[in-house]
């Protein structure tokens, strides 16, 4: 039988030789730390609750009302995203509203210029043309709008459906439908 509490000396011993192993097997690797925070990239900037204002010029190009904002700037993607969706309105160069998109869910790419929205998207342009989808896409630079899945455009009493997508200027005045039926007054002249 082993006495290890014969004497208090022994007692603060061991206490001492227990926080010296524990202290020297308790090292940190300069690499490992390093690895471990490089993988864990965090928003540059997340909001709840946001008006956001995007301008040009100082002249206000659109606006963009949303629940929940991240913007990434670290890794291989640079986006802002909008995880519970957004309805932005955008303006022409005197102010006037141009048009507007709701959606539930979207994604701004930095660097391509592309915007991605998802999820019940209607979209209404100055003209109030109406157009629905779950997926939509605009590039900002070469200014179109675009999809591969169902769209349904209304215009008045004009419904046109493309079941395969579309692809548009921005302003919805050149649409181009894939997959297309719908429902279209045609004006006749029958001159007889």
């Amino acid at each position: 039988m082993l006495y290890i509490f014969s004497s208090m000396i022994n007692f603060r011993s061991i206490i001492v030789l227990f926080g010296t192993i524990m202290l020297l097997s308790c090292k940190n690797d300069v690499q490992d730390v390093n690895r471990i925070a490089v993988g864990d990239i965090y928003p540059e900037m997340t909001g709840y609750e946001l008006e956001m204002i995007y301008s040009d010029s100082a002249r206000i190009k659109y606006k963009v009302i949303t629940s929940e904002y991240i913007k990434m700037t670290e890794g291989e993607e640079k986006y802002e995203e909008f995880p519970k969706g957004l309805n932005a309105i955008s303006y022409d160069k005197e102010g006037k509203v141009m048009g507007s998109i709701k959606c539930k869910y979207a994604k701004k790419f930095e660097e391509k210029s592309l915007w991605e929205a998802r999820n019940e998207v209607v979209v209404i342009n100055a003209e109030g043309k109406k157009l629905e989808t779950e997926l939509l896409y605009w590039d900002v630079e070469k200014q179109i709008i675009y999809s591969d899945r169902y769209v349904k455009l209304t215009s008045g009493e004009q419904v046109i459906e493309g079941h395969k997508g579309f692809k548009s200027d921005q302003d919805m005045n050149n649409p181009m439908f894939y997959g297309i039926t719908g429902k279209v007054e045609i004006e006749n002249k029958n001159s007889q």
